[in-house]
This record gives structure tokens, C-alpha cells and sequence, in this order.
């Protein structure tokens, strides 16, 4: 959410700007954080976000907007904002991934799924 305390709603949120759209009935605005690492001078998150089809973990791992979350943290790090996802794309990959038990069974062409994120300084 826009605010973080509302669910998966708000015009502005950033994983809804970068969601998933081949798939009406995905969930947009859904998240799936994975591994993340901290930008050398504190002020960021860099966290790697799930993709619509994961490749493994299935529904706990299920997301609508792939890629690199931005968080800003605030608070002096107690709290922070999603205020951009560097969207990954992977349409190429036509290999067949099994259902989502427990999730909704994408039926999209993305196929990006990051798992992993490393700050460089």
C-alpha cells in the first residue's frame, strides 16, 4: 500500500506501477520479498522480489512485480517506504513451471524470478 498499513491498495504504490498485467486475475500490487542487502550508506534496501511463477516455494513466493524493491528507510532504519521497483522481465523462458498450490495459477508469459541481491560499493 501507499502507507504500508492499508493491504494491497493505493493509486501510488510503487509494485502496483510495476505489476504484472498479462494475467487479470493476479493480484497486483503483491510484493514477494526474497534476499536483500543495504545500500553502503544506509539510506536504501535493495530487496529482490518474486515474480508471478516462481521457480520454487510456489505461493508463499508468488508476486506481481518482479525485480529490485527500492525501500527508503526512515527512522533511523526502524522503518522505511517501497518508493520504486526496478522491474525485471524474463519472456523468453518457456519452460514449464508447475502449479502455485496455494496461489493463483499464473497463466502470464513472465517468467522472471529473482531470488538474490547484492549492494556493490
Amino acid at each position: 500500500s501507499i502507507d504500508g498499513k492499508r493491504g494491497r491498495s493505493g493509486p501510488a504504490a510503487a509494485c502496483l506501477r510495476r505489476s504484472v498485467l498479462d494475467d487479470a486475475s493476479l493480484q497486483r500490487n503483491d510484493p514477494a520479498p526474497d534476499l536483500f542487502d543495504i545500500t553502503p550508506d544506509g539510506k536504501y534496501l535493495m530487496i529482490a522480489f518474486r515474480g508471478p511463477k516462481p521457480v520454487s516455494v510456489g505461493h508463499a513466493a508468488q508476486g506481481s512485480c518482479p525485480g529490485v524493491g527500492i525501500v527508503e528507510l526512515t527512522e533511523d532504519g526502524k522503518a522505511g517506504k517501497l518508493v520504486d521497483v526496478l522491474r525485471s522481465s524474463n519472456t523468453i523462458d518457456k519452460v514449464k513451471v508447475g502449479s502455485i498450490a496455494g496461489g493463483h495459477n499464473y497463466m502470464g508469459a513472465e517468467r522472471s524470478d529473482i531470488h538474490g541481491v547484492i549492494v556493490v560499493e
